[in-house]
């Protein structure tokens, strides 16, 4: 009897898991990139969109939207995202939820002093400002509130090779130092 009982509740279980449902992610795979530098972790969790939009249900390619990224489909400057609070919000550094950025011990970010923790991880593009938010677990920037700041940077993009998708690496190993790269730029170089 308790064998019956046993089966029976894996049957439950898988069926719970079979029937779990996740947002639709316009094809924008979830990635992490860790890196130990001395003592400190840090890690940036995002979803890495591509140049190319979703495939079509047929199987065709999307859209080539190669030169159409930057300042096109990712606007420069604030805009209003038209839902949420934010009237002014700037790029969550990747598609879907939150991009997060963590480290575990307080580090120097172009010598300004960022407490360990995690942070929502934005920019304004045209003026590069890389912005580290408080508000690590909103849904991208709809939420975004400029008081909830951590640390404001200004970077400089550069021209990089073409990368189909948004992904982010470290450059460095003494120092913090890396690089968001998706159509073609670096958008994040920050140490």
């Amino acid at each position: 009897m308790r064998i019956l009982a046993f089966l029976a509740s894996i049957g439950v279980c898988l069926a719970q898991v079979l029937g779990l449902s996740t947002p639709p992610s316009g094809d924008n795979q979830k990635a992490t990139v860790v890196q130990n530098i001395g003592p400190v972790r840090v890690s940036i969790e995002y979803s890495s969109p591509r140049v190319h939009g979703p495939d079509t249900p047929d199987g065709k390619e999307g859209k080539d939207r190669r030169g159409k990224i930057w300042g096109g489909l990712v606007p420069f400057g604030l805009t209003d995202p038209g839902f949420g609070t934010a009237k002014e919000a700037p790029w969550r550094m990747g598609a879907n939820e939150n991009t997060v950025f963590t480290v575990s011990h307080a580090v120097r970010v172009q010598g300004q002093m960022l407490p360990a923790g995690s942070y929502g991880l934005h920019a304004i593009v045209g003026k590069i400002g890389l912005i580290f938010s408080k508000h690590a677990t909103s849904w991208g920037s709809f939420f975004y509130d400029p008081k909830e700041d951590a640390l404001r940077v200004t970077v400089k993009p550069e021209k990089h090779e073409y990368r189909e998708w948004l992904t982010y690496e470290f450059t460095a190993r003494s120092r913090l130092q890396l690089a968001g790269i998706c159509d073609g730029f670096a958008i994040l170089h920050a140490n």
